[in-house]
């Protein structure tokens, strides 16, 4: 299966700044070590950890909302594969309209002042320059997709559930029929009932429009339904992958192994017990 995205060896620093009026770089903190990782064409791939382990950090470097310190992301675009790590600005503006994101929060990545329709369309009026009533018409149709009603164009996020304003960011990232979409902890913040209508919906929306899948999330038991393939983040490095049956069944990192002990059963009157970090030197 061809590789939608080839990431090799990506690493990102920040400084770490001296205390004081003269402030000077003392140091690096290393949020991403080393990582490589391939995804091919419409797979899904999750990246799983702990809050701190460089999950957002590698797919901001990759989508370039953050610049990386060394590696190469190769994605294989409408015009042939490409070294996002480097590109500038003006390179990477026109294959933003291949590479979406759905963030986190449905309340905090909405913008309160625009109507619905203003912001499932300003993909298209920053990419796609036409005429107002043919933006009008993709948008209702891409809303119609994610399961809302066409009059939502002329209300404010406000007027939503949380399970229906993350619909509308899903609606955003695919108005322009993107190949790799990232979903950062895109149901983190859902219900469990609600988490589930949004991970079927993604997977509806994948068989119609060949997406891809770049999956992070803390949630494993979202990752083993939802993903094919998954990465182990720990401080910032890939400490096991594989797939994801194999991975929740045969785990081999003891860190991997931390993290299962810690989903909690179905069963009320089964108790949970994780296992102890230090006892795994892992503190």
């Amino acid at each position: 299966m061809t590789a939608l995205l080839d990431v090799s060896n990506l690493s990102v620093r920040f400084p770490v700044m001296e205390q004081g009026i003269f402030r000077r770089q003392v140091s690096e903190m290393t949020a991403v070590n080393k990582v490589s990782f391939s995804l091919p064409q419409g797979g899904n791939l999750g990246i799983v950890g702990e809050s701190g382990s460089g999950k957002t950090t590698l797919v901001r470097a990759i989508l370039r909302a953050l610049d990386p310190s060394e590696g190469a992301a190769i994605f294989q675009s409408q015009h042939g594969a490409v070294d996002l790590c480097q590109l500038n600005q003006d390179q990477l503006k026109p294959l933003r309209k291949e590479m979406q994101m759905i963030f986190q929060d449905p309340f905090a990545s909405l913008n309160p002042r625009m109507k619905v329709g203003e912001i499932v369309a300003e993909p298209l009026v920053i990419h796609e320059p036409e005429s107002a009533e043919s933006h009008r018409e993709r948008v209702i149709d891409m809303l119609e997709r994610v399961g809302l009603d066409r009059d939502a164009v002329s209300r404010f996020p406000h007027a939503f559930s949380g399970g229906q304003r993350q619909r509308i960011g899903i609606a955003r990232a695919l108005i322009l029929n993107p190949a790799l979409v990232v979903c950062d902890e895109a149901v983190s913040a859902l219900d469990v009932s609600v988490q589930a209508q949004v991970l079927n919906l993604l997977k509806d929306l994948q068989q119609d429009m060949n997406l891809t899948y770049l999956f992070v999330a803390h949630d494993l038991n979202v990752v083993r339904y939802f993903c094919d393939e998954t990465l182990v983040m720990y401080q910032g490095s890939i400490v096991e992958s594989g797939p994801v049956d194999k991975l929740f069944e045969h785990p081999v990192h003891d860190y991997t192994k931390l993290l299962l002990s810690a989903i909690p059963s179905i069963d009320p009157d089964q108790t949970l017990t994780p296992l102890d970090r230090s006892t795994l030197g892992l503190d």
